[in-house]
């Protein structure tokens, strides 16, 4: 019989995404909360139980009518960053993926990322037909992406508050069109990442790879599944082709997930799958922050 962590390694290889349950106890997650809201509040006046603060500054929060996020919070989660109370937690989140990917093969980068995200104005879920991409290009010959990103969701998050949205099998999809459309000569493009990169490509000149700008183009022309993801229609029909059928394109099964859980579960995305955001339509805020894995092996 086969490991926990085989079947949890192959699930990811498979879907793109890997959630594991219970990995940050509940007193951490509950510490990590109220720091990171103390500095919401310290930052921009938003207190987590009063909504009326949620949108009283004109340019905070910022975004589309679906869900609206804070501008300007980098500097934030960078001084939350040096000075260690991210410390422990990201220990833990090393301890959960080594066992699956590899001890010491995937390393965190230096800086977290906040994906909070409030409320807007829109009163129906959908699954998203617009903002699709991926964020790391696809290479020939290199099934493994250069990073991994760990979302950590510090209370509970359902469909309805925003979760992000995930094409199963997707990168999948990419890297056979890859294996067709790739070119090579694409230094700048590796350039660009070098931060997840480095010493991972012997030969950038001839390393063929297909870059993030060019992935979802030619699989909407080839596929009418895909088609018909990036073009607008009804709740009911986008859920119901999307979510609940899905569909199978040579062999690779291909569903919209959304990224959903409770606090102190963490979810793992290979950053070449097709994904979105989505919009949250509930009264809460989504809490979710993200730290970046980089490959070394």
């Amino acid at each position: 019989m086969e490991s926990t962590s085989i079947l949890q390694l192959k699930t990811f290889q498979e879907t793109g995404f890997l959630k594991l349950s219970n990995i940050i106890d509940e007193e951490s997650i509950t510490t990590l909360r109220g720091q990171f809201w103390r500095e919401i509040n310290n930052t921009f006046g938003i207190f987590l139980s009063d909504p009326t603060t949620w949108f009283h500054n004109p340019s905070n929060p910022v975004g589309g009518s679906g869900a609206k996020r804070l501008n300007g919070i980098g500097p934030m989660m960078r001084d939350l960053k040096a000075s260690g109370k991210f410390d422990k937690i990201e220990a833990m989140m090393q301890s959960a993926i080594d066992p699956i990917f590899g001890d010491n093969t995937w390393r965190p980068l230096d800086l977290w990322y906040s994906l909070l995200s409030f409320p807007g104005c829109e009163t129906t879920w959908n699954v998203p037909h617009k903002s699709w991409h991926c964020d790391e290009p696809i290479v020939v010959e290199d099934s493994n992406p250069w990073s991994l990103f760990v979302f950590l969701l510090l209370d509970d998050v359902s469909v309805d508050m925003g979760a992000t949205a995930v094409v199963s099998g997707s990168h999948r999809r990419a890297e056979k069109l890859a294996e067709r459309i790739a070119s090579s000569n694409q230094e700048a493009a590796i350039k660009a990442f070098d931060s997840v990169n480095s010493g991972l490509i012997n030969d950038p000149k001839n390393t063929r790879l297909l870059t993030i700008d060019n992935v979802l183009e030619p699989l909407t022309q080839e596929d009418p599944w895909m088609k018909a993801l990036v073009t607008e229609s009804t709740p009911e029909l986008r859920i119901k082709q999307f979510v609940q059928e899905g569909c199978s394109y040579h062999g690779i099964e291909q569903k919209v997930v959304s990224l959903t859980g409770s606090a102190g579960d963490i979810i793992i995305l290979n950053p070449r799958c097709l994904h979105s955001t989505s919009a949250n339509i509930s009264s809460l805020p989504r809490q979710i922050i993200r730290l970046d894995f980089r490959r070394h092996a």
